[in-house]
C-alpha cells in the first residue's frame, strides 16, 4: 500500500514538471520583431474618420498586419520598420434607414462601410514606418 501512494505521488509530481516545463517552453520572449509607434490623423471628406480601424500590412514575403482602432479621427500602434500598404475602413448608420426583414423584431438601424474601397479592399495606401525618429502618418481621404 506504501508503494502504491508512493508511486502516486511521484507520477503527480512528474506530471506537474513536464506541464511546469511545456508552459515555459511555449512562452515567447523578445525573438519577435523589433516595433515602432505609428500615429496619425484620419479625415475623410475634411473631417475626422470617428470610429473605424486602420491596417498596415508589411510589403515584404510574409505580409504581417499590425491593426489598431481610429476613435475621433486619430490612431496609435506598434508596427515593424519598412514600407507597408496601408488599409482604412470605417462604418455609420445611416439615419431614418431601418431594416424590418424579421417582422419578430424591432427595427434595426442600417450601417454603411463609408470609406471607398480604393482605401481598403483596392488600397493604393502606402507609408514608411522609420526605425528611428517619430513616425506621424496622416491620411486626408477623398471620395474622388
Amino acid at each position: 500500500m506504501l508503494l502504491l501512494k508512493l508511486q502516486a505521488r511521484w507520477c503527480s509530481f512528474m506530471m506537474a514538471g513536464v506541464l511546469v516545463l511545456t508552459a515555459a517552453a511555449g512562452c515567447g520572449g523578445p525573438d519577435g520583431p523589433e516595433l515602432f509607434e505609428v500615429k496619425g490623423n484620419v479625415t475623410y471628406e475634411g473631417t475626422p474618420v470617428e470610429t473605424g480601424r486602420i491596417t498596415f500590412r508589411k510589403k515584404d514575403s510574409d505580409q504581417k498586419a499590425y491593426s489598431a482602432e481610429i476613435t475621433a479621427g486619430a490612431y496609435t500602434m506598434q508596427c515593424e520598420a519598412g514600407p507597408c500598404s496601408v488599409e482604412i475602413t470605417a462604418s455609420r448608420i445611416i439615419p431614418g434607414k431601418f431594416d424590418t426583414s424579421n417582422p419578430d423584431d424591432e427595427p434595426q438601424p442600417v450601417g454603411e462601410m463609408y470609406i471607398p474601397a480604393k482605401y481598403n479592399s483596392k488600397t493604393q495606401l502606402l507609408a514608411d514606418v522609420a526605425p528611428s525618429g517619430e513616425n506621424t502618418v496622416d491620411f486626408a481621404l477623398t471620395e474622388k
